[in-house]
């Protein structure tokens, strides 16, 4: 049986990445959630996907460039893009909220900045503020970047390691045969992008195995039973409810 996960915290449901989000995954019960980390000049953890604020938030600009006064200024959009009272969070904020749940699985994506680049000290700022919230042993730090969590490895060896991959960056490693041979013994789990785990199926089940990897995002309830059939290890999606409803449809008494 596959594990349900909320992908930024449910963001098909609630404001992408805020703490309603993060409230409510605890009220339904889901498996695990995966929110985005970046860290700003100041030496806040800020949880928020993108780099740039216009897109979820009434602010523009860099994360980065954030002070704490300018970001508890601003407010988050919801899934139809009114303003909600709420700022972006920080990542002790939201982990003081899932070390509520002593089954919730936080998956945190350490992010690069609006250059590409790994923020220097992230690793160990966020691997720190897990083990602060007592949630090292279930939480788990992922990245595209293999550089990011190959420092994870090194600060971090007692927590789950992801590598997130898709087409595009398993290109850059020479295609995904060559990406997952250069990957062994690095990160615990794969997380997959629906269209390349379809794609190499056959090549992800033999070499890696489904049963060690995520499948994200995955939001079409049509999708979403083709992928419970399957049982990856986490199905990734905004809309967990759905997924929820559907697995206990098709799995009774989960």
């Amino acid at each position: 049986m596959s594990r349900i996960m909320a992908h930024r915290g449910a963001r098909n449901l609630w404001a992408e990445n805020s703490l309603l989000g993060f409230r409510n995954t605890l009220e339904y019960g889901f498996d695990a959630v995966e929110f985005d980390v970046h860290l700003t000049d100041e030496g806040e953890m800020v949880v928020i996907h993108d780099a740039t604020l216009e897109r979820t938030t009434n602010g523009s600009g860099d994360v980065r460039k954030l002070t704490q006064a300018e970001r508890k200024q601003l407010k988050l959009r919801g899934p139809d893009g009114a303003l909600i009272d709420e700022c972006p969070p920080t990542l002790e904020e939201v982990l003081a909220i899932l070390a509520q749940d002593p089954r919730i699985e936080p998956w945190v994506e350490l992010k690069s900045g609006g250059d590409g680049r790994p923020y220097d000290g992230l690793v160990e700022k966020a691997s720190a503020a897990l083990r602060s919230a007592g949630l090292a042993a279930r939480a788990a730090l992922h990245s595209f970047d293999v550089s990011v969590v190959e420092r994870v490895r090194e600060i971090a060896p007692e927590m789950r390691r992801l590598v997130s991959v898709n087409a595009q960056s398993a290109a850059r490693h020479g295609g995904l045969a060559a990406m997952m041979e250069k990957l062994r013994g690095l990160p615990h789990i794969l997380g997959v992008h629906h269209e390349l785990f379809a794609a190499e199926f056959d090549l992800i089940a033999s070499d890696w195995g489904v049963e060690n990897c995520s499948v994200w995002t995955i939001n079409d309830p049509d999708q979403m039973r083709r992928w419970l059939a399957v049982k990856p290890l986490f199905i990734v999606s905004d809309d967990p409810v759905t997924l929820q409803a559907l697995m206990r449809e098709m799995e009774p008494g989960q």
